[in-house]
């Protein structure tokens, strides 16, 4: 099902493009603010922290016309969480870092203020987990241990998280007339990314962006 969500998602990028008037290319770079949501047997896991990763990639602007275009590319991203548990004077601290390739798909509405834009955007993601890093620090009277190893993409009871993320993304930006511009973004985790995950065991990555933008 999410193999044909991708497939959808691309098909229409490039329908689109058919009955287009112009198509302008850029590219981005910034961060992204990386949230977690998770569930373990029912219980909410409320210990976790942000973590900060790079945001790079290009884009292509598909414009029907002055206000309305479609908005699609490829980016490197990087998400990911931090989660603390204390057990029995334990604490235990997990973080992962996960690289993804995402095509976001998104519909855009422009609004000219002078010679310079300001606009919206909204639609949905599809990212394609490359590789990622799992550690884990426990401490305990002053001992501290850590250990790490690479994140397994899968279904499998062996596997760390499910390779494919599919989210929604929101997000405003501006344009100055040199094609120089800034934009933010919230990208809300729609995939439970838990192998064998139900509605008590889930895991959900979600990330406010802030990236410079230049259009060619």
């Amino acid at each position: 099902m999410k193999h044909k969500f991708l497939i959808a998602t691309v098909l229409v990028a490039f329908s689109t493009s058919a009955i287009a008037q112009e198509v302008n290319f850029g590219v981005k770079a910034g961060t992204n603010l990386n949230t977690v949501s998770a569930k373990v047997d029912g219980e909410k896991e409320d210990d976790t922290e942000m973590t900060v990763g790079l945001l790079v990639g290009a884009f292509a602007d598909i414009n029907f016309n002055e206000t309305f275009a479609l908005e699609t590319g490829l980016q490197f991203e990087q998400k990911g969480f931090k989660l603390e548990n204390t057990d029995y004077g334990v604490t235990v601290n997990t973080t992962a870092n996960v690289n993804y390739l995402t095509i976001p798909v998104n519909f855009r509405v422009n609004v000219p203020a002078g010679e310079n834009n300001f606009y919206m955007l909204a639609g949905p993601s599809v990212g394609i987990g490359l590789s990622g890093k799992l550690k884990a620090e426990a401490k305990s009277n002053g001992m501290k241990v850590s250990d790490s190893e690479s994140i397994e993409f899968g279904d499998s009871d062996d596997s760390d998280l499910k390779r494919v993320n599919i989210g929604v993304g929101f997000g405003v930006g501006f344009e100055l007339a040199c094609n120089l511009g800034i934009r933010v973004g919230y990208d809300l985790g729609v995939s439970n990314l838990q192998p064998k995950g139900d509605s008590d065991n889930f895991l959900k990555f979600s990330s406010t962006n802030i990236a410079l933008t230049f259009k060619f």
